[in-house]
């Protein structure tokens, strides 16, 4: 009666999940329930069609199991008095109650529900047990992972565990008692979390039938190698607190049918793939550190086609993604199992390489949790160092993080890195302070716009209380420049001049890296002799923050430049490369908070159309741009040209800010594709229009009485579009620091070590060739590295801001009704592996100058140096080919101008000429019209062009037109008040016309040689009588 009770019960049940199953199945697929309706009558039509003959096999079917079951109750009556065969148990994982616990898994224990005696104390029958994969996917298939049944189904199991943890329990209730002597319940011990016993925080977290069998024997083999671990089901993941305490843990994670979680697996990966979804990167940083192991089968795959691991362990795949999105740490690359073609095979490698990594976790959590050795009371009883950039390129913002973020390495954990411009100049100037600048020189030696506030205040205060507000301060100043620049180090010398005005004192010696000399390597160099000057400043600090007027020891020898040193030759394969130099990985110095409750966002294109800024300033800058409309476009080379140079004037009538000078720059603010944009957001998996805001990281924040809020750049409230459109550069050549990052959010091994390998010194070469030629975006090195997952504020963090572009303003105010207008070729080109780059500013422009709703943010960068001559005798040259003409037109409209005015009694105007280079007249002679006008009048006294591609076997550049003229040329340049002015590509022209100009003077003026010429232009250059506006 029972075992037919029985029967009928499963049967039921079986109905009852059918039943379910169908039900479910016609909701989602209601296709499938349309054509069960339409069969459910044509089956019932059969059905009484054939019931006829199927009635007499019916009866004679159950007369004859009647008949089987009568002979096998015989047969088993005749066999009750024989022995049992009891097969030895499999041992088991043992619980002793004083050592740390580990609860023992159902699937692992001595006895079970299939052990328990029946009647009369007698041992059970049992049958051989299956062993290796067979064994552990067979209770896989059983489970509640692949029925879909709950596991209360089982109410053995459910007990087992349920013991396995009251002595896990009690284990932990003897050991707390033992150590503190306090007095707790076993209830309280199992329902509590296990954040107050520091030596339990090393976690095997289990999450289906068979991963219950592989953690638990994992958590054996670690107890053997004297860890004290838990094990945990991840149904019961939030107990182990592992986003508050500091923690160690080992996913073993089940793929089931149709790649979903198992069941027990589902609520931990949902949990935290919501949070990677919501974008909370960084939650865990600093708190876990963790690996996973999957397992899978690919026969349980709708498409059996794949055979792969990978293809069988997407659960695990998209946990590990989602734990290292969230900042945890990763100890070792992801496992992944598949029984298609045995679990041992994956598994038991895997675990080999777990242990030392996994001692090294357990290490560092073992010492976060001692106070007295920890980071934070470490720094909190520190000197503050704080790094301080100004950088317009990204140059030094590079230089400067990657210096602050190898200095807790180097004995310093109390580091700050920051823009100047978010920090107060009070806080800096304060005694005790230890401070190190890492800032560059723009254009005529002008701050740049991160840190131009800063530098303004810190030049006033230092007059205003000169010797006294920089006491007690200790600095350092690392400048970046280019000396084809007039103003080479203008910017680092006048802050050191600054610092001393204000009594500060420097402990290391001003570096001065020369571009042209090679950026990089000088820095490499300077900083290699910070850190023990800098150490000594450390020391010396405390002393200073309560005496001020203590002295400063001088400070060393500053490093001789650098001299490019041959780089290693590439390794033949780079997973066996040693990665020498790898940078340490910067600190994120910005949190998101993502919003749901549609607050107002900030305005993107940055910007207003009214007459003034709404600051009230006097003129509109970067901050504050005007939004100007486009009055006129021209295109001005040959349609059919592979170039494409475009004129461009703005109306800025009406906005009193936007007043400009021939040799004044136009700053343009532009915006990335939204092509590109829309490519990004869905392959970093978000959301363009979730809304995020941004606040100091932990510990990130300046310290002192600064408000300024982190990135300035990234205005918040944002939309992930706007940021990606707007506020972030995507397309620039990736700087190391940005690589660093993305290498630490790589799951696939092999990926990260590519991405550490190009961020290192040793792979300075394959850098270049892959970074510096190929010049890939953004999106370029995520897709050629899929596992990579960054997160949002780390990404942020990493990506340099979008720069204004500068153009030459090619027109004066007294001519065009005051209206500026710039110049610019649309730059588009191939890398040599092939590959098509776009100027993200010239091609904006390009697409959408002809909408008439088009408003562009813009400003006036004035220029110091860079301007005509204010007298019309003074002899001048002017050299500028292809676009590096547009400045020159202004001059001589100018120039026009101002001997249209002059009276009789005016000097008479000196020689003035232009040489201007292209490829051919009719093909981008550059307002031909204008410059042969200018001729024609007299404006100009000579209009010298040189045609490149005009002849069939040489090619004629500007350089070589100076150098047939290098007589005249040498007689204007030795006249009293000449002018030189040089506008374009410094990268080869203005070296080749430097070459050439050297040449004339040395060949045609008495009592020079090549040496003498080049100090000649040199004293010019210091006078601003030779200046040149290039780039690169």
């Amino acid at each position: 009666g029972t075992m037919g009770g029985e029967d009928s019960r499963r049967r039921a049940e079986a109905a009852t999940f059918a039943w379910s199953t169908l039900q479910k199945t016609v909701r989602e697929y209601p296709v499938i329930g349309v054509l069960l309706a339409v069969a459910a009558p044509l089956l019932g039509a059969a059905g009484i069609f054939l019931l006829p003959f199927a009635l007499p096999l019916a009866i004679g079917l159950f007369v004859w199991s009647k008949q089987r079951g009568a002979q096998a109750e015989a047969t088993a009556g005749s066999r009750s008095d024989a022995p049992k065969a009891v097969p030895k148990p499999r041992t088991a994982v043992t619980i002793e109650k004083a050592a740390p616990a580990v609860a023992t898994p159902p699937a692992v224990a001595s006895t079970s529900s299939r052990s328990a005696t029946s009647s009369g104390g007698s041992a059970p029958t049992t049958a051989a047990p299956l062993t290796g994969s067979a064994a552990l996917m067979a209770r896989m298939r059983k489970s509640g992972a692949v029925t879909g049944e709950k596991r209360a189904a089982d109410p053995a199991s459910i007990a087992a565990e349920a013991a396995a943890k009251a002595e896990a329990a009690a284990a932990k209730e003897v050991k707390a008692k033992a150590s503190n002597g306090s007095e707790r319940s076993g209830a309280s011990s199992t329902s509590t979390s296990f954040r107050e016993d520091q030596n339990s925080r090393l976690f095997f977290l289990y999450g289906g039938e068979a991963s219950t069998q592989i953690a638990g024997d994992l958590a054996e083999k670690a107890t053997a190698r004297g860890f004290s671990p838990r094990l945990v089901a991840m149904d019961d993941f939030k107990r182990c607190d592992l986003d508050k305490v500091p923690a160690v843990a080992v996913f073993v994670v089940e793929t089931i049918e149709n790649a979903q979680p198992a069941e027990a697996a589902g609520t931990c990966l949902r949990f935290y793939n919501r949070q990677r979804k919501k974008g909370e990167s960084g939650s865990l940083a600093g708190k876990l550190r963790y690996a996973v192991l999957g397992l899978g089968d690919t026969n349980l795959l709708l498409d059996r086609q794949t055979t792969t691991a990978k293809d069988c362990n997407q659960a695990a795949q998209t946990l590990d993604s989602a734990l290292n999105f969230l900042g945890a740490e990763r100890m070792c690359q992801r496992g992944e199992a598949n029984d298609a073609v045995g679990l041992e095979e994956a598994v038991e490698p895997w675990t080999e390489q777990l242990w030392a990594p996994l001692s090294e976790a357990v290490d560092a959590i073992g010492a976060s949790a001692s106070p007295p050795s920890s980071s934070a009371a470490a720094a909190a009883g520190a000197p503050e160092v704080k790094f301080l950039f100004g950088s317009q390129t990204g140059n030094a913002a590079e230089i400067c993080k990657e210096m602050a973020a190898e200095a807790p390495a180097k004995g310093f954990p109390n580091v700050h890195c920051n823009a100047m411009n978010e920090v107060d100049v009070k806080d800096v100037l304060k005694p005790g302070a230890v401070v190190v600048y890492v800032v560059s020189s723009t254009g005529d030696g002008d701050a740049p716009d991160n840190c131009d506030s800063f530098f303004t205040k810190l030049k006033r205060v230092a007059k205003k209380e000169a010797g006294v507000c920089g006491a007690g301060v200790q600095y350092a100043v690392l400048g970046l420049g280019d000396q084809n620049y007039s103003a080479f180090m203008a910017v680092p010398r006048s802050f050191t001049a600054a610092m001393e005005k204000a009594g500060a004192k420097a402990f290391y010696p001003r570096g001065e890296a020369d571009e042209t000399l090679g950026l990089f390597e000088y820095c490499e160099k300077w900083q290699d002799g910070l850190w023990e000057p800098l150490r000594t400043a450390s020391e010396r600090a405390p002393a200073l923050a309560k005496d001020p007027t203590d002295g400063v020891a001088p400070a060393a020898p500053a490093p001789a430049p650098a001299t490019p040193a041959p780089a290693p030759a590439p390794a033949a394969d780079v997973a066996e490369a040693d990665l020498v130099g790898v940078p340490a990985l910067p600190a994120c110095r910005a949190a998101v908070t993502w919003r749901t409750d549609a607050p107002t966002l900030a305005r993107y294109p940055w910007g207003t159309d009214s007459s003034s800024p709404p600051s009230g300033a006097d003129h509109f800058t970067h901050e504050e741009p005007y939004l100007a409309k486009v009055a006129k476009s021209e295109l001005m080379t040959d349609p059919k040209s592979d170039r494409r140079v475009l004129h461009v004037e703005f109306d800025t009538r009406g906005a009193r800010g936007l007043d400009f000078e021939p040799g004044d720059s136009l700053g343009v603010l532009p915006q990335n594709d939204p092509a590109l944009v829309d490519a990004l957001a869905a392959r970093l998996g978000l959301d363009p229009n979730a809304v995020f805001e941004l606040g100091w990281a932990e510990g990130q924040a300046p310290s002192g009485s600064s408000s300024a809020p982190p990135l300035r750049h990234v205005r918040c409230p944002a939309s992930v579009g706007a940021a990606l459109t707007h506020a972030v550069d995507v397309t620039a050549p990736p700087r190391k620091s940005l690589l660093r990052v993305l290498a630490e959010a790589c799951t696939d091994a092999g990926e990260r070590r590519d991405l550490l390998t190009l961020c290192s010194r040793g792979g300075r070469d394959e850098y270049k060739v892959r970074c510096g030629d190929e010049c890939p975006t953004l999106l370029d090195l995520l897709e050629s590295h899929p596992s990579c997952v960054p997160g949002w504020a780390e990404l942020l963090d990493a990506l340099q801001p979008l720069q204004p572009r500068m153009y030459s303003i090619t027109s004066a105010p007294e001519a065009h009704g005051g209206v500026p207008a710039v110049a610019f070729s649309v730059v588009r080109f191939s890398t040599p592996r092939g590959a098509t780059r776009s100027g993200v500013a010239t091609n904006w422009l390009d697409r959408r100058v002809s909408d008439p709703t088009f408003r562009v943010p813009l400003y006036v960068k004035k220029s110091l140096h860079f301007a005509p001559p204010t007298d019309v005798s003074h002899p001048v040259i002017m050299i500028g080919p292809g676009t590096g003409v547009a400045p020159f037109r202004g001059f001589l409209e100018r120039r026009r101008a101002m001997i249209a005015a002059a009276d009789a009694a005016s000097p008479a105007p000196g020689p003035a000429w232009l040489f201007f280079g292209c490829r051919r007249r009719d093909e981008d002679y550059l307002y031909r019209g204008d410059l042969e006008s200018f001729a024609a009048d007299g404006t100009l006294t000579e209009l010298v062009t040189a045609f490149s591609r005009e002849s069939s076997t040489t090619k004629t550049y500007v350089q070589h037109r100076i150098a047939e003229r290098a007589a005249e040329v040498a007689a204007i340049i030795a006249a009293p008040e000449a002018r030189v002015y040089v506008c374009g590509d410094g990268a080869n022209m203005a070296k080749d016309v430097h070459g050439a100009l050297v040449d004339a003077l040395a060949a045609h003026v008495d009592g020079m040689d090549a040496k003498r010429a080049t100090d000649m232009l040199m004293a010019m250059t210091k006078e601003g009588r030779y200046v040149r506006d290039i780039w690169s």
